[in-house]
C-alpha cells in the first residue's frame, strides 16, 4: 500500500510540474513548454526537428542492432526469457569491480594521466594534490557524482561515493573528464559567461574521456579489464535508444500537458516496446510492468529536456572511440582540439573546427553503430562468457 502511494504521490508532483511549465511557457508567448525547455537548455544550433530526425535515426540504425547484440549477449549469458531485470547483467557473474581500494585506484589514475601527456599529467597531480575530491561515502552526503569548479581559484572539484563498484573508476574518467576541461579553459575568456558550452558540450568531454580510459583499464581493474572494456561497449551503444525514448517521452508529455498520470504511463510503456523491443516488461514487477519506471529518471523532474544531450555526447564519444582503434594519438589530438574551445562556440560548431562529424548527420550515427557492432561481434570473449 505504502508503494502504491508513492508513486501516486510522484505522479501528483509531476502533474503539477508538467501544469506550471505550460502555463508558464504560453505566458511568455510559446506555443507550449517544449520550445520554452529548449531555449532554457541554450540550444541554439539545433531545434525540435534536428532532434526528431536523430530520434528516428536511432530507431533505424541503432535500435536494431542493440537489440541483436542484447539478445545474443542473454543467451551466452543463459537468458532465454529476457525481463526488464536482465537488462543490466552484462557479464556472467556480475560487474567487473576494481582491483584495489581509494589509494589504489587514486594511484592509478595518477598513473594513467601522466602517461597520456605532460598537460594532462599536470592536472592529475593538481587535482589530486589539492584534495578536490570527495569520494567516501558517508551519511547524509549528496548521492551520486559530479564536478563543479571554484572559477576564482581555477580549481575543478569532483564528488562522489566511492562503493566498490565500477563506478569508482568511472568518477577517475567520466568526472575527471569534466575536470580537465575545466582546467584547460580557466584562462578561457568566454568561461566565467558561458563556461563549457551546452550540456552535450559537456558530456562530450567526458563520455570520452571514458574511452580514452580503455588502454589503461588494467591498471585498475586487472585481469577483469577485458570484461569491463566489452561492458562498457555494449553499455555505451545501448544507452543511445534508452535516453532518446525519455526525450522522446518528455516531447509527448509536453506536447499534451492535459494527460493524465495513467495516460503517461502508458505512453512510456508503448516508447518501451518501440525502442527497447528486446525486453519484456513482465508483471513481476508491477511498478515496471504499469510503465511507471520513468519516475526512477529523476532528470525527468528535475531537468526537463537535459537528457538528450547525453546522447548527442555518446554518439561524439562513440565517434572519438572509432578513431582510437585506428589511431589513438590522432583521436587525442582531436579529443583536445574539441575540449580546448571552451563555450567559444556552439556545439555543432565546435566539432567542425575539431575535425569531427554532427550526431545529427545520418552518416555519423549509422557510422558509429557499424564501428561498435563490427568490434563487439568479434570480440575475443574468451575468459569472459
Amino acid at each position: 500500500l505504502g508503494d502504491v502511494y508513492k508513486r501516486q504521490e510522484l505522479d501528483g508532483i509531476y502533474d503539477r510540474m508538467v501544469h506550471v511549465r505550460d502555463r508558464m511557457a504560453k505566458k511568455m508567448g510559446y506555443k507550449n513548454y517544449v520550445e520554452l525547455g529548449y531555449h532554457r537548455m541554450g540550444r541554439i544550433d539545433y531545434d525540435q526537428d534536428k532532434v526528431k530526425t536523430f530520434r528516428e535515426n536511432v530507431l533505424n540504425d541503432i535500435v536494431p542492432v542493440v537489440s541483436r547484440l542484447r539478445t545474443e549477449n542473454a543467451k551466452r549469458l543463459g537468458i532465454d526469457d529476457y525481463k526488464l531485470y536482465d537488462n543490466d547483467v552484462i557479464i556472467p557473474g556480475g560487474d567487473p569491480v576494481p582491483a584495489g581500494g581509494k589509494a589504489e585506484i587514486f594511484a592509478a589514475a595518477r598513473e594513467m594521466y601522466h602517461a597520456m601527456g605532460e598537460e594532462t599529467g599536470k592536472f592529475i597531480d593538481m587535482m589530486i594534490d589539492n584534495d578536490a575530491f570527495d569520494v567516501d561515502s558517508r551519511k547524509n552526503k549528496w548521492g551520486g557524482g559530479y564536478c563543479t569548479e571554484f572559477p576564482k581559484y581555477k580549481q575543478p572539484f569532483i564528488l562522489a561515493n566511492f562503493n566498490g563498484t565500477a563506478g569508482d573508476v568511472d568518477v577517475m574518467t567520466h568526472e575527471a573528464g569534466h575536470a580537465l576541461n575545466a582546467y584547460l579553459i580557466a584562462d578561457n575568456r568566454f568561461a566565467l559567461e558561458i563556461g563549457c558550452g551546452g550540456m552535450e558540450t559537456a558530456e562530450t568531454h567526458s563520455m570520452s574521456m571514458e574511452f580514452f580510459a580503455w588502454p589503461y583499464m588494467d591498471k585498475f581493474f586487472g585481469e577483469d579489464a577485458a570484461k569491463y572494456r566489452f561492458a562498457h561497449a555494449l553499455d555505451a551503444l545501448s544507452f543511445i535508444p534508452y535516453g532518446t525514448m525519455v526525450d522522446h517521452f518528455q516531447h509527448i508529455v509536453y506536447e499534451k500537458p492535459e494527460m493524465t498520470p495513467a495516460e503517461r504511463h502508458a505512453v512510456w510503456k508503448g516508447l518501451l516496446g518501440v525502442y527497447m523491443p528486446w525486453m519484456q516488461l513482465g508483471s513481476e514487477i508491477p511498478f515496471y510492468g504499469d510503465g511507471e519506471g520513468w519516475q526512477r529518471q529523476l532528470h525527468i523532474y528535475v531537468n526537463p529536456f537535459y537528457y538528450i544531450d547525453y546522447c548527442l555526447a555518446q554518439t561524439v564519444a562513440l565517434q572519438f572511440w572509432a578513431r582510437i582503434q585506428k589511431d589513438k594519438d590522432d583521436a587525442w589530438k582531436h579529443y583536445m582540439a574539441y575540449t580546448r574551445q571552451g563555450g567559444s562556440r556552439v556545439f555543432t560548431e565546435l566539432l567542425k573546427n575539431a575535425d569531427l562529424d554532427s550526431p545529427f548527420e545520418e552518416s555519423c550515427l549509422r557510422g558509429v553503430c557499424e564501428e561498435a557492432k563490427a568490434w563487439l561481434d568479434s570480440y575475443d570473449l574468451t575468459g569472459i562468457a
